[in-house]
């Protein structure tokens, strides 16, 4: 059954229109890189967390993409300029505790809010409409398991290299 239909590009946008592109977007990267970490580290600890992770973040830009669509607009990727450079360190045979801190480097030198900060914003905003501010309480969950879960490995795997 033919399904493109079911939604018209809108040439009104959404105020949290992009936070949703940014989450879908930002999704689809961290699946794509943490498997190719996963595919090279020796832990196999790690491994089983990192696939599990990124199984979820690629489910997380499939359900963002749906709720753009069912919002009647079309998911656009944001670049990430540091994708290339994350995937090359990820797929790389360098140490896990080195990958761990070339990451840690990397998320500190961001500057502006975080796409943590933004979307508890939305979760508050009550021009955010219920379902996306439901699907945000539910993604902050899942995100903050994924966290803590890798947190607790990465922190293992730093103290075990001294």
């Amino acid at each position: 059954m033919e399904r493109s239909g079911m939604t018209k590009p809108q040439t009104t946008a959404l105020p949290y229109l992009d936070l949703l592109n940014t989450i879908a977007s930002g999704e689809r990267r961290a699946g794509v890189f943490l498997q190719a970490w996963a595919d090279t580290t020796p832990d196999s600890e790690l491994r089983a967390c990192l696939s599990m992770v990124a199984n979820r973040e690629t489910s997380h830009y499939q359900i963002f993409q749906r709720r753009i669509a069912e919002l009647g607009f079309t998911w656009t990727d944001n670049p990430d300029p540091d994708f290339e450079a994350r995937l090359q360190v990820n797929r790389s045979l360098r140490p896990d505790a080195e990958k761990i801190r070339w990451a840690k480097a990397r998320q500190a030198q961001r500057q502006g809010p975080t796409i943590r900060e933004r979307y508890e914003a939305a979760m508050a905003d009550e021009t955010v409409d219920p379902l996306t501010r439901a699907l945000l309480r539910w993604f902050a969950e899942v995100e903050a398991d994924s966290g803590a879960r890798l947190r607790a490995l990465y922190d293992r795997i730093e103290d075990q290299a001294g």
